[in-house]
């Protein structure tokens, strides 16, 4: 497993895609959160709602370029036939792959710890802001992406072409982020309902397992779907 981690991490920060995925993100958060209207300046608390109420659409975006690479890409160019010939089990290639995006996502926000200390440097006194507010959020993101690299990894699953993969995996995450919150009834059941009560610094247990649960589920829809394509 640990092999297939650092083949993957190789790959994303040896391309040009990888680069252009972490500058693309600094660069727009930044002008979201301290630039245009609505920054964080406007609110007038030393807080990262905005941060947070932003980051889910960036990664809904950037997630499924990160994860269409995954199997879309051994498929295309035929390797994956190789990979199925080491010493490990299908799952634990399922599990590196999954792995490895899910380690990119937290490199590619630890730089983002200096928003938080921007926003203590706002507070008043200097340092204070709301620690347990920012740790639940964090985790409640970290969480969210989980989902995303899952359903986009299931799209990668599905296609044998990187493209189609994105697209696919771009529209598994909108339906997810968004579409159990617009069937009445089923709105707090949805991603987003719980995203939105760890966002309030609340680490609610029934929201953790919720997440842990429709990761695990997914991960078995890509097993399933690997075993049908090569049984």
């Amino acid at each position: 497993m640990i092999a297939i981690i650092r083949k993957e991490l190789s790959s994303f920060f040896s391309s040009f895609l990888g680069l252009g995925i972490m500058s693309s993100f600094y660069i727009l958060m930044g002008i979201y959160l301290w630039w245009l209207d609505g920054n964080i300046l406007d609110y007038g608390f030393a807080e990262m709602r905005v941060f947070f109420d932003l980051s889910p659409w960036f990664f809904l975006f950037f997630i499924p370029a990160i994860s269409m690479r995954a199997f879309a890409e051994e498929f295309e160019m035929r390797t994956f036939n190789l990979l199925r010939s080491l010493p490990i089990s299908m799952q634990n290639i399922v599990n590196a792959k999954l792995m490895a995006s899910l380690l990119l996502v937290m490199i590619i926000l630890m730089p983002t710890g200096v928003f938080i200390y921007s926003i203590s440097q706002l507070g008043s006194p200097a340092g204070n802001y709301d620690a347990s507010l920012i740790i639940g959020s964090y985790v409640g993101l970290t969480l969210l992406c989980a989902v995303f690299i899952c359903l986009s990894t299931l799209a990668s699953a599905m296609v044998a072409k990187q493209s189609l993969a994105f697209v696919l995996g771009l529209v598994f995450n909108f339906v997810c982020w968004q579409g159990m919150q617009e069937i009445p009834g089923l709105e707090t059941w949805s991603v987003y309902s719980h995203y939105q009560q760890m966002s309030k610094g609340v680490i609610d247990g029934s929201s953790v397992f919720y997440f842990i649960g429709l990761c695990l589920t997914i991960i078995g829809l890509i097993r399933l779907r690997l075993d049908l394509k090569f049984s």
